[in-house]
């Protein structure tokens, strides 16, 4: 049976009552016995780190492979070794702005769907040259035939294949299954792609090729990124919590409407991604694919690739034990992690062997469960506890008009940002007038109507919105009301016509025939195309 524990100062059977100096250092006993045991177990978690990884060390002596799957860092169009093609990469836009996309954390990434407003960025002109990547591939027909067997299509489909894609430029590091050309078969690993890596991606907004060595993609093994070990030379920046992963989905964009696959879907609308152009940080439709003139007769059988893309981007499998556990799966066609990697990435807090910690994020692999007497305990006095969330608190707005013209919110890291509007909101964002805000806003969000409806809506007054891109709101802590200027309108000069009568006169009717034109069309010409 067990007792609650005696408050200091009551008196004990037997005893008066405990004097304050006897009261403190019972205290201080419980609080050292707390910090020995999270010693202990952070302890624990380094020695079983040092074990696995010397455990691995002899394997790889053994076998030359690793018991840890390998997680490899990819440079902005780093070709790296064993491409597919050479390069087809018509920009060279490394680290452009960072995605105005926050979405919930998962796995140790940030997860987002891939028809994201803004997500993937372009220079305003083609980020990729398709016709000499099918070009390229049809000249080696090996190469060829491996590319295809990636994408899980025929050899002869490819151009067709290639249409229904868009060439984009990541604008944030990405995760991504790559493939090696090796003894004439596509080698699998997991890769993480810097912003500014130009790409290829389907309708479904999955990357599918890197335009630097024409490697096939698929979506990332699904499994957490701290079972892994990082490989290659990060990047200033780099970081796990900076990575994204594009998550498995049934849905696509059409100009209009979210479209969702069926079994009876065989043709689509050519869907639509919305960028950001990257030189003036502002949105701009696409059409997904269209970037070469194709055959005439297209191969008996040939599928839909557009609809095909939205079943085609599930987590991957791989048909050998060897080739699964490489890539951190449990085995042969299964998509789900092996149980060492998931232990792995729990014991140490899902960050990566050999790679930077985010010192914005707690990373110790001690137990965040606090233990029965946390009362009694300051947060100062317990190694590795996080930072103590801001407490809500109500927006204050000054001035008047009737939308805003500027708004401070907090950073996940801390960061007061402020974003000044322009006096005018014109087209479906409004983008701030100051470089230090990188977000963009919708125009209807601003005014003073849904304002003041958001902030009545929230129990503490405080103004929250979601800005364009972003599936997470932010919270405004300070803002500043403006009237909207007018729209100019070009004024037209008017001049005064005299007007004078002119008696009427009957003329003969002549009927007049306009002489019929006939117009040929000439059909585009483009550069060669892969067949089969």
């Amino acid at each position: 049976m067990t007792y609650p524990p005696i408050p200091p100062g009551t008196p004990h059977p037997g005893h008066g009552p405990m004097d304050p100096t006897t009261a403190a250092l019972a205290i201080e006993r419980r609080r050292s016995s707390r910090r020995l045991t999270i010693i202990l177990a952070a302890t624990v978690v380094v020695l079983a780190m040092i074990l696995a990884v010397a455990a691995n060390q002899v394997f790889f002596a053994k076998t030359g492979k690793s018991l840890i799957p390998g997680l490899t860092l990819r440079a902005a169009n780093d070709a790296g070794p064993d491409p597919f093609t050479q390069p087809v990469t018509l920009v060279n836009r490394a680290q452009p702005v960072r995605p105005a996309v926050q979405s919930a954390p998962g796995n140790g990434v940030r997860l987002v769907n891939g028809t994201t407003p803004g997500f993937y960025g372009t220079t305003g002109t083609a980020a990729c040259d398709t016709a000499s990547l099918g070009n390229q591939l049809a000249a080696d027909p090996a190469a060829a035939r491996a590319w295809a067997s990636v994408q899980g299509i025929r050899t002869v489909d490819i151009p067709w294949y290639l249409n229904s894609l868009s060439p984009v430029v990541l604008t944030a590091d990405t995760w991504v299954t790559n493939h090696a050309y090796r003894g004439g078969g596509a080698s699998p690993f997991q890769a993480v792609l810097q912003a500014g890596t130009a790409v290829f991606v389907d309708a479904a907004g999955v990357p599918r090729v890197v335009c630097a060595c024409g490697n096939p993609l698929r979506p990332p093994a699904a499994a957490p990124i701290g079972g892994y070990r990082v490989t290659g030379d990060p990047w200033p920046d780099y970081t796990v919590n900076n990575i994204h992963r594009v998550t498995y989905n049934n849905t696509y964009v059409t100009n209009n409407t979210t479209v969702g696959a069926t079994p009876e879907q065989t043709t689509v609308v050519a869907p639509t991604l919305t960028l950001t152009d990257l030189n003036v940080n502002q949105l701009v439709d696409q059409v997904v694919g269209d970037t070469i003139v194709l055959p005439d007769t297209p191969p008996p059988g040939l599928p839909d690739f557009r609809s095909q893309a939205l079943q085609n981007n599930a987590a991957p499998s791989f048909e050998s034990d060897e080739a699964a556990q490489e890539q951190g799966l449990a085995g042969a066609g299964d998509t789900a992690a092996a149980p060492a990697v998931t232990e792995r990435a729990e014991s140490n807090g899902n960050n990566p062997e050999n790679t930077p910690v985010d010192p914005n994020t707690p990373t110790s692999g001690a137990p965040d469960t606090a233990p029965t007497d946390a009362p009694m305990t300051d947060a100062a006095d317990t190694p590795g506890a996080p930072a103590t969330p801001y407490a809500p608190a109500a927006t204050v707005f000054d001035g008047s008009g009737d939308a805003i013209g500027s708004l401070t919110y907090r950073e996940v890291d801390g960061r007061e940002v402020t974003c000044e509007l322009p006096a005018q909101f014109e087209g479906t964002a409004v983008t701030p007038t100051n470089s230090d805000c990188a977000l963009m806003f919708s125009p209807d969000d601003l005014l003073s109507a849904q304002v003041n409806a958001a902030v009545a809506a929230d129990g503490n007054r405080v103004w929250k919105l979601t800005p364009v891109g972003r599936t997470q709101s932010i919270e405004v802590l300070r803002a500043q009301w403006q009237t909207l200027a007018a729209p100019s309108t070009p004024e037209t000069p008017t001049t005064e016509t005299p007007t004078t009568e002119t008696p009427t006169t009957e003329s003969p009717t002549t009927e007049t025939s306009e002489p019929s034109t006939s117009t040929s069309e000439t059909a585009p010409t483009s550069g060669a195309v892969p067949s089969s």
